[in-house]
């Protein structure tokens, strides 16, 4: 019997983090997001492996689907018995359309749910330090659209009589009208005035005036930006904590694992962050062996392995105590801290990161007569086998899963962010497939190996050579870690500033 489907409209909150709770556990147990252009892009990053991600936004002067079409594929997918999240940014209810979806799956009968959102017109003037109501000063807050669909117009006498706070969204095409507007009908000219452009970004701008003169002010904004017109405009309640990144802009690509633990460490740190999983994980479960006991080491090159490693030995039902003579190598701390979560500490990390090094310290350490296995994906590294062979280790290398190219969510032109993350070769050509990134954009890869791929495959580099790409196209880490890639943006970030300080 068909279990019977459901939509829940999920506000994705006007910024990175600002889901509520609520909402992404709803996420965590879709069978169908279907998702807008103006999201956090990590939130898909949180779904189950099998969900199905369907966009239905705008991007690259593509048209998103009409609001029609979007209804219909809802009310599908609920029919299919599928737990559907429609993933809008901010509030669905605010200039969101929401309550036109709603109304449709009233009209055909679809069990639904509501997660509000956390929403621009008072998130982002609060995080640029403009509360929208204040004891003693705004009493009241009125958000408004800047631009109707409609094309009705609002009362602005009315608007103009309210003491409390306007929030005026979408409206920075029309400021001089909205402006001239509400002092012709008797909105005070020296009336605090603000506009926040980028809310929530690394290009976040707060720019200050009043009503007679923040017309001519906007030509220093960029859209999306958020009009607030009130006494509570003159308020600067900015925070004075900030991380070590703010301010910065960084894109990551990869396979999901790695830009979500990459994404959240620098998000920590401030740093705004575009998650572009351009990889997905193919487990190939059946190619772990179900005998272990002939094996005295097992190595891994990466927390992929590990997951899938484990995720194969519980599907077959192979017990873990099967393990307990078996000796683990890794390649690194990321590698070591994902087996350390299956309770289980690596007895071998080489002193640099890289499968030549992991390849030349295993084959110190490997008695004779023992055997390792080498779980890891496929076409990895040929430095392991050649440092074993040359050391006369016994081994098996088996690939216990593979990656295939991911377009959606990975393609697009990068033009606006600070740095790229590249954390493989095979990463550097699935995205370039699908995007670009511009000059200004500084190229992170993670090793020489990834490095050169980048100098290969990017049009317009200056040599295509292992030396020229170290070089000239990208920043290498000293580690091949998140915390090394992390120190690295810090180092080059400060160097910038500098040079900007002495011109």
């Amino acid at each position: 019997m068909q279990k019977e489907g459901s939509v829940t409209l999920v506000g994705a909150g006007c910024g990175k983090d600002l889901i509520t709770v609520k909402g992404l556990l709803a996420l965590e147990k879709a069978d169908v997001v279907i998702y807008d252009d103006l999201i956090d892009q990590g939130l898909l990053l949180k779904t189950r492996r099998d969900c199905e991600k369907v966009y239905v936004g705008k991007r690259s002067g593509k048209h998103s689907k009409s609001q029609e079409e979007i209804n219909v594929l809802l009310v599908k997918k609920a029919k299919e018995g599928k737990q559907v999240i429609r993933l809008k940014g901010g509030d669905s209810f605010v200039f969101g359309r929401g309550g036109e979806e709603l109304l449709f799956l009233q009209k055909e009968g679809i069990p639904y749910d509501v997660v509000p959102g956390v929403t621009s017109g008072i998130a982002v003037p609060g995080h640029a330090g403009i509360p929208v109501t204040h004891r003693g000063v705004a009493q009241s807050v009125t958000i408004v659209t800047g631009h109707s669909a409609s094309g009705e117009e609002e009362d602005y006498q009315a608007l103009a009589k309210l003491k409390g706070t306007l929030v005026f969204l979408m409206g920075l095409g029309r400021i001089r009208e909205i402006t001239e507007k509400l002092m012709a009908k008797g909105k005070a000219e020296d009336t605090p005035a603000a506009i926040i452009s980028n809310g929530f970004t690394a290009k976040e701008k707060r720019i200050d005036g009043t009503l007679s003169d923040i017309a001519g002010k906007a030509k220093l904004a960029q859209t999306p930006a958020v009009l607030v017109v009130g006494q509570t405009a003159g308020l600067t309640l900015a925070r004075t904590l900030r991380g070590e990144l703010e301010g910065i802009s960084v894109t990551v690509t990869g396979t999901e694992r790695f830009v979500g633990k990459m994404g959240k460490r620098l998000g920590e740190l401030g740093a705004e962050t575009d998650c572009r999983p351009c990889l997905r994980v193919i487990p190939d479960y059946e190619k772990i062996p179900a005998s272990l006991e002939v094996f005295g080491w097992l190595v891994f090159t990466s927390a992929n392995g590990v997951e899938v490693f484990f995720e194969g030995l519980s599907r077959r039902r192979i017990d873990v105590r099967r393990l307990s003579r078996l000796k683990f190598a890794c390649i690194g701390p990321g590698t070591a801290d994902k087996l350390g979560e299956y309770g289980i500490y690596a007895d071998l990390l080489p002193d640099v990161y890289r499968a030549a090094k992991l390849g030349e310290a295993l084959a110190s350490k490997v008695a004779a007569g023992e055997k390792a296995l080498i779980l890891r994906a496929k076409d990895g590294s040929p430095e392991l086998r050649a440092e074993l062979d040359k050391g006369r280790v016994f081994f098996e290398d088996i690939a216990i899963y593979h990656t295939e190219p991911v377009a959606e969510g990975s393609g697009s032109f990068c033009a606006g962010t600070d740095y790229i993350i590249f954390g493989s070769a095979h990463g550097v050509e699935s995205f370039l497939q699908n995007g670009d990134f511009s000059d200004r954009t500084t190229p992170v890869c993670m090793g020489p190996v990834t490095a050169e791929a980048l100098g290969k495959m990017r049009k317009g580099t200056r040599a295509a050579g292992k030396e020229a790409a170290e070089e000239a196209v990208c920043l290498i880490p000293e580690q091949y870690t998140v915390e090394g890639v992390v120190e690295t943006i810090i180092k080059d970030s400060r160097r910038k500033e500098m040079r900007f300080d002495r011109e």
